[in-house]
């Protein structure tokens, strides 16, 4: 399809020079030659500046303001970046006629997409922005655009699952909560941290799929993959689960073999729980036929992670639960019976002792309180830890702990109750006896002198939230999201605006940021029409709003004197003495 259009008599074209064309919406800058005219957008890639303004010599155009070099003609860029767009164009009798028809989003969405994989590669977040832009604008669903992102991320991510494809999957998410206009923008945050987790490195070599024959049946091979992973044999298992997955196994119990190599320890300070509820997250949205690239990853990072439940820190709650000798499968089956006393299971949580949790959470098991109903006040829990955290410890470069240890608790919680939400069995329930260990255990991350909770400040305006936040009051951004009376959407939109934009440098910091935002809406979500249902955002709020440390070189150098001093750590359950 062409459409031409006549933009201007060839001598109103200065030789060797330039003249602007405004169609529609387009701007596009002409250019005479001894070659004949030339004509392309007149926005450079790079930061926009006219190009209409650049030097023309020997077929070349040279963006005035930085350089950049376009092939006249074809629009390839020669030095910078991202070509530009150049358009057909015919002379007849003395006027330049430019065909202004916009090509197929058949044949741009390929180069498109070729694009935004050269920017992630160069880490060119402007390209990936623009890129996105363009892709949305022709009709390419934002699910489309991020699945490019998961197939450059996933196979360089070294280790397994990180938080760059953890980052891409609560994007993808919070995108929904956005107008059209700023909708790719979260989407557009997410690859901008895969990019630079993942920027230059190589594809992670991946062990071939093992059929699961090999085992004896597919159920052989079911049961042999958390002990693969329990025994540290990477390949192995990476291997396996590839075969399952080639074998055609389906997704239920593929992903039951995950949590329950998950839950046999409380793996990486619930990391492998965590990624294990984004990569199938990311599956509902892109198609179980993205499998393999998505789910095979996990198993590095499992086999890899640590086992805090062999660390000095659970050992407390670890012989409560032996001594206890639960029986998992009769509590898991167990239809709700009764209620339990929530203040009471919560307070044990927040403030009693690794016995008194563990107490409190088979009591109101025991008790026929069902697990939604615990998993809901363990998320009230975990959501008050979060509020009550010292602030001033994060920034004591002197000390390893900060924010990220305790958002976690949130986080983890979020995530478990996905799990038993797809997978309600005794291996799951094993994870909310690791969620109520992580919200009694970092009570040693409280204010030591908590001022209380601020008073609620009544208001229907969610932008006051946003600004209580970017303004890094975190007392008002509490005060405000407690005295919120408009509509629950909107309260979620300014979380996840403020958690989306730049207001966290470190991809780290970005990526918990927005881990945090996404579980505090989904928990807040899941109390409903509860009169504290808000309590979730409230705390996730206060961690957006307060300061953060973001760089470790300080600490790192602490650490590195004391690694040639020849100290070790202290083998203690306690961060602060007294």
């Amino acid at each position: 399809m062409q459409d031409w259009v006549r933009a201007a008599a060839v001598d109103a074209i200065p030789e060797g020079g330039g003249k602007l064309f405004s169609y529609l919406d387009k701007r596009i800058a002409l250019f005479r030659t001894p070659r004949g005219v030339f004509a392309n957008d007149n926005r450079c890639p790079h930061q926009g500046y006219a190009l209409v303004r650049g030097d023309v010599k020997d077929g070349v155009l040279t963006c005035a303001w930085h350089n950049w070099k376009f092939e006249l003609g074809s629009g390839r860029c020669m030095y910078g970046g991202e070509a530009v767009r150049s358009y057909p164009v015919e002379v007849r009798d003395g006027q330049v006629f430019v065909d202004v028809a916009d090509p197929p989003a058949e044949i741009v969405r390929p180069e498109l997409f070729q694009s935004l994989l050269e920017a992630m590669g160069d880490q060119d977040v402007g390209r990936m922005a623009r890129d996105t832009m363009r892709l949305q604008r022709i009709g390419t669903p934002l699910v489309d655009v991020l699945r490019e992102g998961v197939r450059y991320a996933a196979p360089r991510a070294e280790y397994g699952w990180d938080h760059s494809l953890a980052t891409l999957a609560d994007c993808l998410r919070m995108s929904t909560l956005f107008d059209e206009s700023l909708r790719a923008l979260p989407v557009i945050q997410g690859l901008s941290v895969a990019s630079e987790n993942q920027v230059r490195r190589p594809y992670r070599p991946r062990p071939d799929p093992v059929d699961p024959a090999a085992y004896g049946s597919v159920d052989e091979a079911l049961r042999a993959f958390p002990v693969l992973v329990d025994a540290e044999r990477a390949d192995e298992a990476e291997g396996l689960f590839r075969g399952l997955i080639a074998a055609g196994v389906p997704a239920p119990r593929l992903r039951h073999t995950l949590l329950t190599a998950v839950t046999d320890h409380f793996l990486a300070y619930g990391h492998s729980m965590i990624f294990c509820q984004k990569a199938f997250e990311l599956l509902d949205r892109m198609g179980w036929e993205e499998a393999d690239t998505v789910l095979s990853p996990l198993v590095p990072e499992m086999v890899l992670g640590t086992r805090y439940d062999k660390l000095p820190y659970m050992r407390r709650f670890l012989r409560s639960f032996q001594a206890a000798e639960v029986d998992l499968g009769a509590l898991a089956a167990a239809p709700a019976s009764g209620s339990f006393q929530r203040e009471t299971y919560r307070r044990a949580l927040t403030d009693g002792s690794p016995e008194e949790a563990f107490g409190a959470l088979v009591h109101a098991l025991e008790g026929g309180a069902g697990v939604p109903a615990v998993i809901e006040e363990t998320g009230r829990a975990a959501s008050e830890r979060l509020a009550r955290f010292d602030v001033e410890l994060d920034l004591d470069d002197t000390n390893e702990w900060g924010w990220l240890d305790v958002t976690h608790t949130l986080t983890y919680l979020s995530a478990l109750r996905w799990a038993w939400s797809v997978d309600p069995t005794p291996e799951v329930l094993r994870g909310l006896f690791h969620a109520a260990w992580f919200v009694q255990w970092t009570e040693q991350f409280d204010e030591r002198n908590a001022r209380g909770r601020p008073l609620p400040h009544p208001t229907e305006d969610a932008g006051a939230v946003y600004r209580a936040i970017v303004d890094g009051d975190p007392d008002g951004a509490v005060a405000l999201t407690d005295g919120f009376t408009g509509p629950r959407q909107e309260l979620e939109h300014a979380l996840a605006k403020a958690a989306v934009e730049d207001h966290s440098v470190a991809p780290i910091m970005v990526a918990h940021v927005v881990k945090t935002a996404q579980a505090a809406i989904d928990e807040s979500r899941a109390l409903g029409d509860a009169p504290d249902a808000t309590i979730p955002i409230a705390a996730a709020a206060r961690f957006l709003a307060s300061p953060k440390r973001e760089r470790f070189v300080y600490q790192a150098t602490l650490e590195a004197v004391a690694v040639m001093r020849g100290e070790t750590r202290r083998e203690s359950d306690k961060v602060r003495e007294g």
